[in-house]
Formats: structure tokens, sequence, C-alpha cells
């Protein structure tokens, strides 16, 4: 973690987020938080940087390609169905690593902390992309893989994902939908919820950011009042039906001016990875 001279600390933390019921869950969201101390021109408070979804509706029904990654059946992170028995998520949301035994997707519903009403998978293999780099969140993307195929049930379905070629337009519009907090100090909500929120400029978004470093493999949405982070880590950023992103990290001040940083799918390392290991 780097300091800098330059007035009150900023804390950044990554948007993994746990649930807080209990020690276990507890520790699973605090063993993956991101730290870096930054300078801050603003009013002197400290800031503390996490994630949730802010602005948005909650959801009737579930989003087919929408999957709750779960440790010790305590939803920690978002993902998404990408092949019959691959999912897509966030590195940090496995760094460190969870037992595998112990590692789970839910899909199929809006509930959080309802299992029941919903299909749990098995979790036998994850891999995180080899150059991810925990310090910056470069390369902040995860496969998980199920023993058993999502496309067996109803309801569940195949998203499809950017290739290099996506045309990434600066303030058009995009979706992100996730089960984390819906004010800062708050629960995770028990209910899905979702928000569209603007592609914001990477110049704008790294002189906002500045001196925290913007990773060449990420893009940045938000918008005040609709919140700059928005969502779990690892969850989908949805556009025109094709996910372009996922929830990397941001800002824990509900509708800010900083943008939320997402892993762009698009980005070619990212892309090669995703292929390589899931075969999409």
């Amino acid at each position: 973690m780097g300091s800098y001279k330059m007035g009150p600390a900023l804390l950044l933390l990554s948007l993994c987020v746990a649930s807080v019921l209990s020690n276990e869950a507890q520790d699973a969201w605090t063993s993956r938080q991101r730290r870096v101390q930054i300078g801050s021109k603003d009013d002197g408070r400290v800031k503390k940087f996490s994630g949730r979804i802010v602005g948005g509706t909650e959801l009737e029904e579930p989003l087919p390609y929408l999957l709750s990654l779960r440790d010790s059946g305590f939803h920690i992170c978002g993902a998404s169905i990408i092949s019959e028995k691959h999912a897509l998520s966030a590195a940090h949301c496995q760094n460190p690593p969870s037992d595998l035994e112990r590692l789970t997707l839910l899909a199929g519903t809006i509930h959080r902390t309802d299992d029941e009403s919903g299909i749990v998978f098995q979790v036998d293999l994850v891999i995180n992309h080899p150059g991810f780099v925990q310090k910056t969140y470069l390369n902040d993307v995860a496969i998980i893989r199920s023993t058993t195929s999502f496309l067996e049930h109803p309801g569940l379905a195949i998203i499809p994902i950017a290739s290099e070629t996506y045309k990434l337009r600066v303030n058009s519009t995009a979706t992100v939908s996730g089960w984390g907090l819906t004010a800062q100090d708050a629960n995770l909500a028990p209910t899905l919820r979702t928000v569209n929120i603007p592609i914001t400029s990477y110049s704008k978004c790294v002189a906002k950011w500045r001196p925290v470093r913007i990773v060449n493999t990420a893009i940045c949405a938000g918008f005040p009042g609709r919140d700059s982070c928005n969502g779990d880590s690892g969850g989908p950023l949805v556009q025109n039906g094709t996910q372009i992103g996922l929830v990397s990290w941001g800002a824990d001040r509900c509708g800010s001016e900083y943008p939320g940083i997402y892993t762009y799918i698009g980005n070619k390392k990212i892309r090669m990875f995703i292929a390589e290991n899931s075969g999409v």
C-alpha cells in the first residue's frame, strides 16, 4: 500500500461485500478490501471506498445470467453465466482464495439470503487472471467453474460478452445489478437491485481519481445520485444485452462525483484470458 503526503487520507476498499450476519461472513469481506492512502482536496473527512447499488430499483424477477458468489452460504460477490459451466467474476473476490468446498454460486432468485428460492451450484475451479495486481486491480477478472451445467435449469441463460471490437461510447448507458449496500453503513440489500449509469470518459475518470491509478484494463461509469460504484464486486455491467464489464472498485459515498471502476471485458488481455480458460 502506497501513501502520498497530500493532506488527509482517503480509504480505498474493494467492492466485494460480505454478509454482516456472522463473523465468518465479515471476515470474507474484510480479507478482500483494497486500501490505498491518497491525498484529498475535499472537506478533510476520511472517505471509505466500498460498493453497493444506490439510486436504483428492486427487481421483481431474477436476471437469467446473474449469480451470487457465496462462501459458506454467505454472499461475497456477484458473478455472471458466460458458458454452460463457467461464470465470470472479479479476481479480488478470490484473493485470498476461499476453500473450494465452501464456494458456491446461487442463481435464479432475487433474494440474497433465501437459497430455497434459487438454485445452488458447487464450484470446483477458480482461475484468477495471472496478471492480477492487487495494488492497482490491473486484470481484475476471474473464471469460476461449476460442477454442473447452469443450462439444465429453465430460466437460466448465458449472457454474451464483449469482444475486442466492441464499440464503447462515452455517455452511453449501461446497467449494473446486485445485492450490495443501499447506503453508506447500511446492510446488504435483501432483494436484487439494478441501476442505469453512463459510461465516463477514461481521461475524466483518471483526473477525478488522481493520484489513485486507473489501470488500462478498466472503464469508468457512474453519475451523481445514481452511485459511482454501483453493485457488488464481480457483478456484470451490461449494455444492449452484452456484458461489457464487471464491478471492480469505487467510492462508498452514495451518488458522489467519483465514477465507479469496472474491468473492461473488451480489453485484449482480459478477452484473451476469458477465451483461454472458458472457451468463450
